[in-house]
């Protein structure tokens, strides 16, 4: 798992890599501007026009060095723009100006928006870099502005000019509209948040060399799980092996107008190891179960007080369920067994109406979307509002809350 880390940390990690590897700050910078371009080089062919927007930091530099890199895989439609309103420059900026200067790719100077050409189809934004705080003055607004009207496809690097980065708060932005951002090392939180599209259709990101030892020994409270570190905790079916040493899941819900949710619970289940799986529905959907995933057990929900929770290994109540009162019954006997559950879907929403919140045996599973939440636990003014609450509510609870959306939030209970 990698953490996630702050614009600060990063500063932080850039500094000891620097120091401990050791390497100069001008060579680190063209690692990553050389995994900046192999990625990108996916998505672009060399015929297309590109035009590098540079501020004078540090990111501008990056984008100098981009330039180059992309002539020598020869992309030769290349012009640079280097915006000179900034009132100094940094040394790798320098640096790299010379190198480009060596390869005579057009490079011109402009300080206010009509000096920028208005037929732009591929940009590559490194104005502004990822320790931008506050709001953008003009001239620099005008030409963000320009820039965002005029072109056909933006490449942020590592951060769209203007956004604070480390803030989860955005009112009126006036940043670049990326189509894409590539981050260097780490994914950015505020990336999985659905308030950043404003800022980045889309965002990856890239490893460029920094010291992983010292990046993962930084606090965060938050995680980004790739499929390596999922796929060595799967149980996986050995020879010789039967369906019953793999577990007994019990799913209640599946009424007649959503039983779909019951239906692809339960193959859920079944596709990721789970041995038996048994459905708890309406007996006039048995054929649905039946026809659809033929290996899927069936129950009787109108005979669900004489249902023995206890030959289960695990319980999950709320697809499909309805919020009847024969739901509400089931729920509140479902609490009453003091075991752990998961509850999803139209459970959650029966405990949210009938204030049962407090009554969640320690240890559940918890898995709403942002609707089910904001019912459970109250509104937020926003997205990082929303994890943060998630966060402590877990501990509070001492459940597990999953947080469903395009990006989900899985928060523990420590």
């Amino acid at each position: 798992m990698l953490n996630f880390i702050t614009n600060e940390q990063m500063r932080k990690a850039d500094e000891y890599t620097i120091k401990h590897l050791p390497i100069r700050s001008i060579d680190l910078m063209e690692q990553a501007c050389n995994s900046f371009v192999k990625r990108i080089t996916e998505d672009i062919s060399v015929n297309e026009k590109i035009t590098v927007c540079c501020g004078t930091g540090n990111n501008g530099g990056d984008g100098l060095a981009i330039a180059r890199l992309l002539r020598l895989k020869g992309y030769n439609n290349i012009t640079v723009i280097i915006l000179n309103i900034f009132s100094s420059s940094s040394p790798d900026f320098i640096v790299n100006k010379k190198r480009l200067n060596q390869l005579k790719i057009p490079l011109f100077e402009i300080k206010k928006a009509n000096e920028l050409p208005n037929n732009l189809d591929i940009v590559i934004d490194a104005v502004l870099g990822s320790g931008f705080q506050g709001t953008l003055k003009e001239p620099l607004a005008e030409i963000i502005k320009k820039i965002n009207h005029h072109a056909k496809y933006i490449f942020s690097v590592d951060c769209p000019s203007g956004l604070n980065i480390d803030s989860s708060k955005i009112k009126k932005y006036q940043g670049i509209k990326a189509d894409k951002t590539i981050s260097f090392q780490r994914p950015k939180l505020f990336f999985m948040f659905p308030e950043s599209i404003v800022s980045s259709k889309s965002h990856e990101f890239v490893f460029i060399g920094l010291n992983e030892d010292f990046l993962q020994s930084l606090p965060s409270d938050y995680f980004w799980i790739e499929e390596k570190d999922i796929v060595g905790k799967l149980k996986v079916r050995q020879p010789f092996s039967h369906k019953g040493i793999y577990g007994h899941l019990l799913i209640i819900g599946g009424m007649s107008n959503t039983m779909g949710a019951a239906v692809l619970c339960a193959k859920s289940a079944l596709f990721t190891g789970v041995g038996l799986v048994t459905c708890c529905v309406p007996k006039e959907n048995f054929s649905t179960l039946n026809i659809s995933q033929p290996e899927i057990m069936t129950l009787e929900r109108e005979n669900f007080n004489e249902i023995s929770l206890n030959k289960f290994n695990s319980v999950a109540i709320g697809p499909g369920l309805g919020l009847t009162q024969n739901s509400k019954e089931i729920v509140h006997k479902i609490l009453k067994e003091k075991i752990p559950v998961v509850f999803d879907a139209d459970a959650l929403n029966i405990i949210s109406e009938e204030n049962w919140l407090g009554k969640i045996p320690a240890n559940s599973i918890l898995t709403p979307h942002l609707k089910e939440f904001d019912r459970l636990f109250g509104s937020s003014e926003d997205w990082f509002a929303r994890l943060e609450k998630a966060r402590c509510k877990a501990k509070e609870l001492q459940c597990i809350i999953v947080l469903k959306n395009q990006y989900t939030f899985t928060l523990l209970t420590d």
